[in-house]
């Protein structure tokens, strides 16, 4: 099972009158079925969810928001989450996200040279300034396009990377397309609205998580964004984050806001306490303010809310044992890391059900599943890896009028192969 394609909402009644009672300071929102209230049902959500009925007795200083687990995908609220919106600059993860996976497969460099064009100097709205013909290295572009926002910057990483605005963003719409995000489409780069309260491109908050959990995963974009300033092309100018939680919330290190007349205010947030990192994204909210106090809001009370468990390691002996007909005894592994993220009072309820045969035919070769660990809470099946063989075993090859005596113990011990 691929684990970052689960998603799992938590319904906690408890908690969610926590949320609405004491982490929204304004008109507060109590939600009965869960602290993300009715969008639960999501069209691709696939969650757990509860029979309660979602009660709200306001609105929150927000259209939509969203937190998950950022490892796993695992919805811990949803408000509004599969609404349609403007992503506005957060356009920028999905363009810099396709142009570091562009640079990690060798077609281009980090440091190769960028000539500023005619479109990207005349770009507007937040920009550094570029001018036509000057060059730069394609980092600081892309830098410059994470941590200012700058719309310029976006525009000459599109051209070297698609050749051109309009090539760069069919590549977008394919990779957002391969990742699952169902209700996404780019038309720009940038975010930035053709005309004034216009807005082009369409998301919503699963899918701004999604490119999200993507850029953590196979980047290291957030050495960037989880910077307060930083200098553009060897201090040509400071870039300033437009994150302002970056330096003033405990673990955030990126990822990236977006604004237009349109969308409001919004951020896409994700931090990291101890084994368990979050994203959270807040959609529409009123001010610069709100949009960080808000995320500031979700992402402590997930942390206050949930822990992450951690259950098995990669190529971890499990406590089974499988015969290979004809064979040797095998003593399964873990194929990856298991941790699972589950409200504080229920880490205890956690348990592995482990779905492994006890006997196979042969042969095995190594890293073969061989069956799967399954991980429960209170009798809900949360997720599972693959029990794998740590070992390959194929019958010796005998000579005429011989026969291999399968009854015969190995000359070693599998187990010991683990230890």
């Amino acid at each position: 099972m691929e684990l970052g394609r689960r998603r799992w909402a938590i319904v906690n009644f408890k908690s969610a009158v926590l949320f609405g009672s004491a982490v929204l300071l304004s008109a507060a929102v109590v939600f009965a079925a869960s602290p993300a209230g009715a969008t639960a049902q999501s069209r691709r959500h696939r969650a757990v969810r509860s029979k309660r009925t979602a009660i709200a007795t306001a609105a929150p200083p927000y259209k939509g928001a969203l937190l998950e687990d950022a490892d796993s995908g695992r919805v811990l609220l949803a408000y509004n989450a599969d609404m349609e919106w403007p992503p506005a600059s957060m356009a920028k993860m999905m363009l810099l996200l396709v142009a570091q996976e562009q640079i990690n497969a060798g077609r281009f460099k980090s440091d190769e040279l960028v000539r500023i064009s005619e479109r990207s100097a005349h770009t507007g709205g937040s920009r550094v300034g570029l001018k036509q013909g000057d060059v730069y290295p394609l980092r600081e572009l892309m830098k410059a396009a994470l941590v200012k926002s700058a719309n310029d910057a976006a525009v000459a990483v599109a051209e070297k990377i698609g050749g051109s605005v309009e090539a760069m963003v069919r590549m977008m719409n394919e990779r957002a397309r391969e990742l699952g995000m169902t209700h996404t489409e780019y038309q720009t780069v940038d975010g930035l609205p053709p005309r004034p309260t216009h807005d082009a491109d369409r998301t919503d908050a699963y899918d701004l998580a999604m490119v999200g959990r993507a850029i953590i995963r196979e980047t290291s974009l957030l050495t960037w964004s989880s910077q307060e300033k930083m200098d553009f092309d060897n201090g040509v100018c400071v870039l300033n984050n437009t994150n302002h939680l970056i330096g003033h919330f405990e673990g955030c290190d990126g990822l990236k806001t977006g604004f237009t007349f349109q969308a409001g205010f919004n951020v896409t947030a994700t931090a990291r306490r101890g084994n368990m990192r979050l994203i959270a994204v807040i959609l529409g909210a009123p001010s610069n303010a709100q949009r960080f106090a808000q995320a500031a809001k979700v992402l402590d009370w997930g942390f206050d809310q949930f822990t992450a468990v951690s259950l098995l390691r990669s190529n971890q002996p499990l406590p089974v044992q499988v015969q290979v007909s004809s064979g040797p005894l095998i003593q399964p592994v873990a194929a990856s890391d298991l941790k699972v993220v589950v409200p504080r009072a229920d880490a205890s309820a956690v348990k592995l059900v482990y779905d492994v045969p006890p006997v196979i035919n042969g042969p095995v070769a190594t890293g073969e599943p061989l069956g799967r660990v399954i991980v429960q809470n209170q009798g809900e099946v949360m997720t599972e890896v693959m029990a794998i063989s740590p070992i390959t075993f194929a019958a010796p090859q005998t000579g005429p009028g011989e026969a291999y005596n399968g009854s015969a113990p190995p000359s070693y011990n599998p187990n010991q192969e683990n230890q």
